[in-house]
């Protein structure tokens, strides 16, 4: 059996430590397939990248399909943008293939900067071009040149929002421009910070307007993540009682990322038969060792909005922030002071707006801050 924590909370290990995504996979598959670009909508630590590796493992066994993922959320110009997909291109392509040569001649040809990452070994394309309109003809030579070959390019772009911090006009236009002539190379846009990603596909005034077929990403079904943890510690043989299990589901609220830390955590003590004391001993520790950070937290914000994010943590979901209960009961001023906190919150992505669901409503992000916050 092998011994490493099959609750990951880091990159992607296989489909055997995937969980669920069944129909969200099949759609994206499809679209895929059909090269339908899709925007994917995903709160943050949700599990969009897993979801996406998971898609591209099982392309793998198909020749005529090559994926390649990029994550831009490091990037601050146009620039450092085109240095990560020529990166992405080259490390996408076996060297020792005649397509691959001709992806590195091609590479080469336009006289980039060719290093090795120091810890993974992987070459790393750079490109110094200070004028935009280089800029754009480099990038715009690596799309032609793949579009022509005889395979379908599909690239994931991660923290896609980032482009809205570059200092160069008309980023959105340019790519979108450049973009929507390929005919063979299909795209997955994703990111993090909602309100951004909506504001760049969703608003009639922008370039990508309608470009692409959005595809949310909710919360994994509690059924199925009970199915998932119970079958998972049982592969190890090792079991755990329900109330169990459903103490972890209400104390993460099903957001993967932290019931997926929570498993990983409880893992690790080599306990054969877990029950619910076991549970709440994990918890407590989970909160005491992420605590420095806690205060660390509350020294970033002010006072008025470490409040705010107080009451917001005791209600879990809070969808009327102006009413008059929540303002007094809680000490929060006025109904500006209220809105002007949620929206400094919101910047600061402490905490996050639903407004995917029927009554939205607003919840602080991180589920170990708001249980801590909850017993202050």
């Amino acid at each position: 059996m092998n011994k490493c924590n099959p609750f990951v909370i880091q990159g992607y290990k296989g489909k055997t430590y995937f969980c669920d995504r069944e129909e969200e996979t099949t759609r994206l598959v499809d679209y895929i397939n059909n090269q339908v670009n899709v925007t994917l909508f995903a709160f943050r630590r949700l599990g969009k990248t897993g979801l996406i590796r998971h898609v591209f493992e099982l392309l793998k066994s198909n020749k005529k399909i090559v994926c390649i993922y990029v994550d831009i959320l490091g990037t601050n110009n146009l620039t450092e943008f085109i240095n990560q997909l020529a990166t992405g291109i080259y490390n996408a392509f076996p060297p020792n293939k005649s397509l691959g040569k001709k992806i590195i001649e091609t590479i080469q040809s336009l006289r980039p900067i060719i290093s090795f990452d120091e810890l993974s070994g992987n070459p790393t394309v750079t490109f110094n071009s200070a004028r935009q309109e280089q800029q754009a003809n480099t990038m715009g030579q690596l799309f032609a040149f793949l579009d022509q070959q005889n395979v379908n390019v599909v690239f994931a772009i991660d923290e896609f929002q980032q482009i809205l911090t570059y200092p160069e006009k008309n980023i959105e236009a340019l790519l979108r421009t450049q973009m929507q002539q390929l005919k063979k190379t299909t795209f997955i846009y994703c990111g993090s910070n909602q309100k951004m990603m909506h504001e760049i596909f969703n608003s009639a005034k922008r370039p990508f307007f309608a470009s692409c077929t959005n595809l949310y990403l909710d919360f994994i079904p509690k059924e199925k993540y009970v199915l998932f943890i119970g079958k998972t510690f049982k592969r190890y043989k090792k079991t755990i009682t329900d109330d169990a299990v459903d103490f972890i589901c209400e104390f993460t609220m099903l957001h993967t990322f932290y019931t997926q830390y929570f498993c990983n955590r409880l893992f690790t003590k080599n306990i054969d038969k877990i029950n619910i004391n076991d549970v709440k001993t994990t918890a407590l520790e989970i909160l005491k060792v992420q605590e420095p950070t806690f205060y660390q937290y509350r020294n970033l914000l002010t006072v008025g909005q470490w409040k705010m994010l107080k009451a917001i943590a005791k209600h879990e979901r809070l969808y009327q922030p102006n009413a008059k209960d929540f303002i007094t009961t809680n000490n929060l001023g006025s109904p500006s002071m209220v809105t002007r906190g949620i929206e400094a919150l919101l910047t600061k992505e402490m905490v996050f707006y639903d407004t995917a669901v029927e009554k939205p409503y607003y919840e602080v992000y991180n589920k170990y801050l708001m249980r801590w916050l909850q017993t202050k």
